[in-house]
């Protein structure tokens, strides 16, 4: 498995080792991070330094962290990985083909590593998506943890901030929220109430959301697509900046999004 390795505030189940050589965004998000609640004019992106890209992990079985019920040779990984590169510049489905066939966990979301820092990957890896344009497929590269064929992406984020109300039994509870479904679902709507009537985003967020975070105004940093959990990650960028979404259910919680940036 490829580990995690940049340091996210929530969304991991577990911390990363330290010598993870290689991000992994998390699936995703319950609560926001603690940044500033409002953030100044952006920096334009350093493609350079940061960068955005999707992998298809071919692993062999002495490969690092490679998945038990792989057994293939290096020999076989190179080749099914020259073969899946084949079948990509023939026209087949680049998320279709990760999800079906990745060894890596990214498998699940089309083998997406959304955006990342210069130095966050094992060196073999960052060379090749640094040396690629958008849109273009690498050939097979080898790293300890098998071939990858890595496509790099155009870097896709959005800035948003979340009110969020938990109840006791979700299916991923948050910690202490003891209310019913049915109270949660009349505290989220009384605050949409609150924002349609002209309240202000801030006051809302630190008089209904759950969470440590109040006086953050629920400000969930910057995200590329697939970084969010699923609930929220459609809605947060088909939203205008400034606009508010309806009232999203997902399995931790009642949210409503705000689109910052």
């Amino acid at each position: 498995m490829i580990a995690l390795l940049l340091a996210f505030t929530l969304g991991c189940d577990e911390a990363p080792p330290a010598d993870a050589p290689i991000a992994e965004p998390p699936p995703a998000r319950a609560a926001p991070a603690a940044t500033a609640p409002v953030s100044g004019p952006r920096v334009p992106v350093d493609t350079e330094k940061r960068f955005a890209a999707s992998h298809i992990l071919v692993a062999f079985a002495t490969a690092m962290h490679a998945p038990p019920e792989v057994t293939r040779t290096r020999d076989e990984a190179r080749a099914r990985a020259a073969e899946v590169r084949k079948k990509l510049t023939e026209g087949a489905d680049f998320i279709a083909i990760a999800a079906e066939i990745s060894d890596d966990t990214t498998a699940k979301r089309g083998g997406s590593l959304g955006s990342f820092e210069a130095g966050k990957m094992v060196q073999p890896f960052e060379d090749a998506v640094r040396a690629l344009q958008p849109g273009e497929l690498s050939e097979p590269v080898e790293t300890p943890f098998g071939f990858h064929v890595i496509r790099r992406d155009v870097i896709q984020e959005v800035h948003c901030a979340q009110l969020m109300i938990g109840w006791a039994g979700a299916q991923k509870p948050l910690p202490g929220v003891t209310r019913s479904k049915e109270d949660a679902q009349k505290r989220i709507e009384a605050a949409k109430a609150e924002l349609d009537g002209g309240g202000q985003w801030a006051d809302v967020v630190r008089k209904y959301t759950d969470g440590p975070l109040k006086d953050d105004a629920g400000d969930l940093g910057w995200f590329a697509p697939r970084q969010l959990m699923p609930a929220l990650d459609t809605v947060a960028f088909d939203l205008e900046i400034g606009a508010i979404s309806a009232v999203v259910e997902s399995p931790t919680a009642f949210h409503l999004v705000r689109r910052l940036e």
